[in-house]
């Protein structure tokens, strides 16, 4: 007999990412990386970022993420919860999930990806 319900293992977000690319810096101070790059997909708890460098799981970072020339960067705490392929194999990097999220930061993050998205 054949299921609807979705598997357990492929329901992992709680948020469904947008593919948009949304200018980023990523600063991992425990292993002396920062990297200027963009996102492949954004949620509003997390995303997928394009690097050619993985990072181990679980190591936290810094993500600033760029809102234009007239506004401060929104800067947000994350962990890296995967590192591997992404856009159908078509795109290298790491996946991170924001920490210590207020409701303010998840509104701007939302906001980021309805302009990215314009």
């Amino acid at each position: 007999m054949v299921s609807d319900e979705p598997s357990p293992t492929l329901e992992r977000r709680a948020r469904t990412r947008v593919g948009v690319a949304v200018e980023l810096k990523l600063h991992a101070p425990e292993h002396h990386f920062m990297l200027l790059s963009r996102t492949v997909d954004l949620s509003s708890h997390g995303a997928f970022v394009r690097t050619n460098r993985s990072l181990p799981c679980g190591t936290s970072v810094k993500v600033a993420f760029q809102r234009g020339k007239e506004r401060n960067p929104l800067t947000l705490k994350a962990q890296v919860v995967r590192a591997g392929l992404a856009n159908g194999g078509r795109s290298t990097g790491i996946a991170v999930r924001f920490t210590h999220l207020t409701k303010l930061d998840e509104a701007l993050v939302i906001e980021l990806i309805r302009r990215a998205q314009a």
